[in-house]
């Protein structure tokens, strides 16, 4: 795949990570979340594989959109990510970025 086409993986990568705090989700969507960050995305950022960078963002984009009302007795309410996501969003979001192409002159 074309150096394009990774920088538009990232710049995509790095949107939807940039707005996950902001998110609501329910406590195993996040727990998804943090799963993927931590294997598949990490995967595809350490091997430059913009496929798999576009798979594993468009997962948690799938699973940060399943918010589907209030919950039911018994369940815990969606919720914006907890403190142990927060951190590995913010990893990721560092490590993402290094993929970035130096801003042209």
């Amino acid at each position: 795949m074309s150096e394009e086409v990774l920088e538009r993986a990232v710049e995509d990568a790095l949107t939807v990570l940039t707005l996950l705090p902001e998110m609501e989700a329910g406590g195993q969507e996040w727990a998804s979340v943090e799963r993927i960050l931590a294997t598949a995305m990490q995967r595809a950022i350490d091997h430059r594989d913009a496929s798999a960078l576009i798979a594993a963002t468009r997962d948690v984009q799938d699973l940060t959109a399943a918010y589907r009302g209030p919950a039911r007795v018994g369940e815990q309410p969606p919720g914006p990510p907890p403190q142990p996501v927060l951190e590995r969003i913010a990893k990721t979001v560092e490590k993402v970025g290094r993929l970035q192409s130096p801003p042209r002159a």
